[in-house]
């Protein structure tokens, strides 16, 4: 049978290996997980906008991580929640190049504000007097017009995406629609959107991962080679913190782009495992790894439970 006249518009979603006939129970599992995502990120947003303390770029730049972190929740979970409540894993392929596109516009996000934060804290330690240099506007219209410009490659591979024919299998190994899933399943019509993003990945990770490398490296020189005073003491604990955050998404980006890569080498359960810890996992973490290690927010988080401890106490 010749397939070259014709092209695939839906696709079928894996979705959770194994998971037949426990619908409701993922179901359950991921709407847990999406309520935890926006508590936890919204929390952290509140007490940073309520806490006059926490009234500094760096806060900020924690409190715009939150939102990507929010954003990139919304941009996955509600899909899965819909397929497991009607039972259907199919997508069409408009909207599978449409998540994908925001997946990666949300990771590319948060990358360039992690550089961002790394950044803000060379300065705070290593230059402090240049410090108040530095003003969210500033910051924002940096890492606004990077985001952009990053953007608007994937945007052209996503468009590309849906003009090429797809006449191999339909089933997508994963949970979420990405460019290696989606690309691997075409016949032809995929050059261009390879030329574009196997080097534009390695070109946003290379500098971004080694302009955070640099920073780190010449806060803990500094650190080294000066007196241990307590606001310096307290800002490696904030670097340390950071360092968690920073593990945690580029690891977890790494194995993503190796595993479609080569395929062949990883089981559909660890493509998985993956694809979870890097879109659905990852905005939990990042506000409980901020929320346990740094002191104000912790601080910050016991007295609104005081609060409202108190106001039930006294209804």
């Amino acid at each position: 049978m010749n397939h070259s006249n014709w092209s695939h518009v839906e696709f079928i979603l894996q979705g959770v290996p194994n998971g037949d006939g426990h619908h409701l129970v993922i179901f359950l599992a991921f709407m847990i997980v999406y309520i935890a995502i926006l508590l936890a990120n919204g929390t952290i947003m509140y007490l940073i906008k309520t806490e006059p303390r926490m009234h500094s770029l760096m806060y900020y730049l924690l409190c715009l991580l939150a939102l990507i972190d929010v954003v990139l929740g919304n941009v996955t979970i509600p899909k899965l929640l819909a397929m497991y409540l009607s039972r259907s894993m199919l997508i069409s392929l408009e909207a599978c190049a449409t998540q994908m596109f925001f997946v990666y516009c949300t990771a590319l996000s948060e990358s360039t504000l992690l550089v961002a934060m790394a950044f803000d804290r060379y300065v705070a330690i290593c230059h402090p007097f240049r410090y108040h240099r530095l003003t969210l506007p500033r910051v924002l219209l940096a890492v606004g017009g990077v985001v952009l410009l990053r953007a608007s490659c994937f945007a052209a591979v996503a468009a590309l995406l849906t003009r090429a024919t797809y006449c191999q299998s339909n089933y997508i190994q994963n949970c979420y629609c990405n460019y290696g899933a989606l690309s691997q399943l075409a016949c032809s019509g995929t050059l261009a959107s390879d030329v574009i993003t196997y080097p534009l990945s390695f070109l946003i990770t290379l500098p971004d991962s080694s302009l955070i490398g640099y920073s780190y490296f010449k806060i803990f020189r500094a650190a080294a080679s000066s007196g241990r005073g307590e606001a310096r003491t307290k800002a490696l604990h904030t670097c340390t913190t950071h360092i968690c955050v920073l593990l945690l998404f580029y690891t977890s980006a790494l194995f993503e782009f190796v595993m479609y890569l080569v395929p062949a080498l990883f089981s559909s359960e660890l493509h998985f495992v993956v694809a979870v810890t890097f879109v659905i996992f990852q905005p939990i973490f990042n506000p409980v790894i901020y929320g346990v290690r740094t002191t104000e927010i912790r601080n910050a988080f016991l007295k609104l439970l005081g609060r409202k401890r108190i106001a039930a106490d006294g209804s």
